[in-house]
């Protein structure tokens, strides 16, 4: 028995030993073995509509994996080349089903999977493998496709490390952080997807609004025994939704199971004293990447796009384009422009009708691919008068592009730098152009050179110009932008200007999140509300409120907005307590609490600071809540002392997520109209703004997209010419086919098999304005219109050439929407009715799930649902419902 000294040191060395051994133990593998593996992949699909009524779709690969080992480092035994080879290889349903419903019953897996897959499955790769981790990949110079894609997928299995923490692997998913947590002879291995680097392709929306949520998951147990894997599963989710509508999308699980055989022992058989010298001789020497490449399946059986435009002329789909059938042609007519060529595409504009023209446009620029803006850049001439409107479809379809590319920006760019026919033109592709810089920084491509030269143009633009039509212009462009750094520069234009740019630049700093607007911007909003240094408009002073109230109200800036209402015009006074009181009874306005706290001091809620007199209000409410999105809508209305509606302010939001998408607004201003209805000279006031010519015009926003404003008449003659030649006909506003929803995603997974999952939305919409009045009796009644389809196509699914199962939706929906104005001169006070009328609306929603073998569907089931809502006219505020039933009392 030795002495307790050495009992001691031999005790440390253990315990040392103990410690290294459980911290730090390798995956291993006997350099004398042939280990063999059961090796499955599950593939499952299941829809989010009705997922317990309805089957889920897929299959199953199974194959027999042998690993040998062909080098190994002779000063460290955790390095070694390591051989791989699939045998065996089935297709089987991925779940037990009855034998009438059995896809692979009567099928041959080697028929299926074709002479020319099967070989390459065959195959072997070797795999450098040091510690655990995946060094290389090396193969025949002939790997390519699909067979190499599934074995990248079963090497990634073999990527392992015995430690607990967090660290980051190059596999099949491209470059992911990879958490391991260890419990006893087992191993958790958690993968983050979201970290992988260009591990997919596609689009997504610059507004979350109109995109996809994409939640993928990816966990994996493993069982060790001396080091060697005896078992390893790997599942991973991936689950896609709309964010408009969560039943809209589906679920993609996958399986990777590895369970260990059989192992026999067999000579060491290295092939080469180093790791070059051993692939040389084995004739395996070209390295492959890790990363599954991802390659798009030629489309089989698709029909043209010329054969596909000679059909609709027989159908006459185009007619009217708030119709479904007419979305359902846009969406069509888009995917076959996308896979056609330039000449295609320009022969169809050339040799278009001229009511299918504008459909054209619209498609050809929703497409977006380098071919349909090249051939959209030669066919439109912005130098030719008679093109005007085409150019106008063009640019509006561009404008609301969901993503943007440097390439419509390009496009935009040279016509821009060339001859346009038209001030109006001209002032739309500036305005368009800033709409584009501005959704493309939202989807962080900010740094492209193209988005840095086209800020030039922009700022250039603007510091050059000497006309105030000019600045308005360039100010329009950087309100579309929404660009943080140009805030200071916005905040200079609020100085010392005349009204309508002051307007314009205080409009656009009311578009910036609350995290831009600085204590500086609130200042100066504050000293335009209460007019601290200079004098402006009240349709000025209302957008200067608007920033004060949404963007961190202090109680000391709501306290001097109480106080200073004595001392305002009545009507803006009354407006400024609406718009309070509106806030105030807001679920959720962030306002709303620091107002509530304030009203309950009486020395500020009381009868001589609350108590206004006037027509002007303020007024929200809802136009529909689901489970997934809300949409509402805010009036500000602001009267002149005469009765005359100085301006309106419509707005239409859309909340899903805790995102926001501004729908619309339209916006009404008039100017110098008051001066029709005074009795006496001496009630004239003070005039605050500073153009005295009698005006009105329309601004709209659709879509976050501000569009330059439409003027309905400048100055006395013009407006009694335009009176006397009012006609009952609708005139069109805005009318064309919007590609609202465009998101477009490619990606590997942890198998090899590629998924994809496509959502497109196609809006047609149709607005347009009607005017009745009668000099007679003194009234006049104008309607806004808006007609709408929506039509949404989701597929999801998983595409081989052997084999196919997916998920498809489809969603339909009409609308429409009247916004009627009735106006009474004949009396004083003049009375004036505001109606929002919601007509009413279908939806039908159907998904089906499927699955092909060889593009013949051997599985395939349906279910689908229509609802239907009444129509109503949707409340705005107390003193507008009195008037509405006195006017039509009378």
């Amino acid at each position: 028995m030795g002495t307790p000294e050495i009992s001691r040191k031999r005790v440390l060395v253990l315990l040392i030993f103990t410690l290294l051994y459980a911290g730090g133990e390798t995956v291993s593998l006997a350099s004398n073995a042939l280990v063999k593996y059961k090796y499955a992949v599950d593939l499952v699909l299941e829809t989010l509509f009705s997922p317990d009524t309805l089957p889920t779709s897929g299959f199953r690969i199974e194959a027999v994996t042998r690993i040998n080992v062909v080098w190994e480092n002779s000063r460290s035994q955790h390095e070694k080349l390591i051989q791989l080879q699939v045998e065996e290889v089935k297709l089987l349903n991925v779940s037990e089903q009855n034998e009438n419903r059995n896809s692979f019953k009567d099928t041959n897996s080697e028929s299926l999977l074709g002479p020319t897959i099967m070989a390459a499955l065959n195959k072997p790769v070797i795999f450098h493998w040091n510690s655990g981790k995946i060094e290389a990949l090396y193969g025949s110079a002939e790997e390519r496709g699909l067979p190499l894609n599934l074995k990248r997928g079963l090497v990634s299995l073999f990527q392992l490390q015995q430690s607990s923490g967090t660290i980051t692997e190059v596999d099949v998913s491209g470059n992911c952080r990879v958490t391991y947590e260890m419990e006893n002879n087992q191993v958790i291995k958690i993968k983050d997807l979201l970290s992988c680097g260009k591990t997919q392709l596609g689009f997504d929306a610059s507004n979350q609004v109109l995109g996809v949520q994409w939640q993928p998951t990816c966990k994996g147990l493993y069982s060790l025994e001396n080091g060697v894997i005896k078992t390893a599963v790997i599942e991973e989710g991936h689950i896609f939704k709309l964010n408009l509508q969560t039943t809209i999308g589906a679920k993609i699980t996958s399986r990777q199971q590895l369970h260990y055989m059989t192992s026999e022992l067999q000579p060491k058989a290295f092939y080469g004293e180093s790791l070059q010298e051993t692939l040389h001789n084995l004739g395996i020497f070209t390295p492959l990447s890790m990363t599954g490449v991802l390659e798009k399946i030629p489309c089989k059986n698709c029909t043209l796009a010329n054969d596909y435009l000679k059909s609709l002329h027989k159908k006459n789909n185009l007619q009217d384009l708030s119709q479904i059938s007419a979305a359902k042609v846009f969406l069509a007519f888009v995917q076959l422009l996308r896979e056609a060529k330039k000449i295609e595409i320009l022969n169809f504009l050339k040799k278009a009708a001229d009511n299918e023209i504008s459909f054209l446009i619209d498609s050809a620029t929703a497409a977006q691919t380098e071919s349909s803006l090249s051939a959209l850049s030669e066919y439109l001439d912005f130098t030719k008068e008679k093109q005007s409107s085409q150019v106008k479809t063009f640019l509006y379809a561009a404008a609301f592009s969901s993503h943007p590319s440097k390439e419509l920006l390009n496009t935009l760019l040279a016509k821009l730098q060339s001859k346009i026919a038209s001030r109006e033109l001209e002032e739309t592709t500036v305005s368009v152009i800033g709409a584009v810089i501005g959704k493309m920084c939202l989807r962080n491509l900010c740094k492209f050179q193209e988005v840095g030269i086209a800020k030039k143009v922009i700022l250039e633009g603007l510091n050059a110009a000497k006309e105030e039509a000019d600045v308005k212009m360039y100010l329009l462009a950087l309100k579309n932008a929404r660009l943080p750094e140009t805030i200071p520069l916005l905040l200079q234009y609020t100085k010392g200007q005349t009204n309508s740019v002051t307007s314009i630049a205080v409009a656009a700093l009311q578009r910036f999140p609350s995290a831009y607007i600085t204590q500086e911007v609130k200042k100066q909003m504050n000293r335009i509300f209460h007019q601290s240094r200079n004098r402006y408009g009240t349709a000025v002073r209302m957008a200067a409120l608007d920033v004060i109230l949404n963007n961190q109200l202090s109680p000391m800036e709501l306290k001097n907005i109480i106080l200073s209402m004595r001392e305002m015009e009545s009507e803006l006074s009354k407006y400024t307590v609406a718009k309070l009181q509106n806030i105030r009874h807001s679920d959720h306005h962030q306002a709303s609490k620091v107002i509530k706290e304030l009203l309950r001091d009486r020395l500020i809620y009381n009868y001589n600071h609350m108590s206004r007199f006037g027509c002007s209000s303020s007024s929200s409410g809802y136009l529909a809540v689901t489970t997934d999105a809300i949409s509402s809508y805010n009036m500000d209305l602001l009267f002149g002392d005469t009765g005359i509606l100085q301006k309106s302010l419509t707005d239409f939001f859309i909340l899903t997520q805790g995102n926001q998408l501004h729908a619309t607004q339209v916006s009404i201003e008039a100017q110098g109209l008051d001066s029709f209805f005074k009795e006496s000279p001496a009630q004239d006031d003070d005039d605050d703004d500073d153009d005295d010519e009698i005006t009105a015009s329309m601004s709209v926003i659709l879509f976050d997209v501000q569009f330059p404003p439409t003027v309905f008449f400048q100055g006395y003659s013009d407006l009694m010419e335009k009176l006397w030649s009012v006609t009952e006909e609708p005139t069109s506003i805005i009318k064309g086919s919007i590609l609202l929803i465009d998101h477009l995603q490619s990606f590997m997974l942890q198998s090899g098999l590629v998924a994809n999952a496509e959502f497109q939305g196609g809006l047609g919409i149709d607005v347009s304005g009607i005017i009745e009045l009668s000099l007679w009796s003194q009234k006049c009644k104008t309607n806004i219109r808006s007609r709408g389809a929506l039509v949404i196509n989701s597929v999801i699914k998983v595409d081989t050439t052997f084999a196919q199962a997916g998920v498809k939706s489809n969603s339909e929906a009409t609308a429409a929407l009247d916004f009627v104005s009735s106006v009474k001169f004949l009396d004083s006070p003049i009375l004036i009715c505001l109606q929002l009328l919601n007509g009413p609306y279908q939806s039908r929603e159907k998904v089906t799930i499927y699955k092909s073998l060889q593009e013949h569907v051997v599985f395939s089931k349906r279910k689908k649902r229509t609802r239907t809502f009444q129509g109503a006219e949707l409340p705005l505020h107390q003193a507008n419902s009195e008037m509405c039933k006195k006017m039509f009392a009378e």
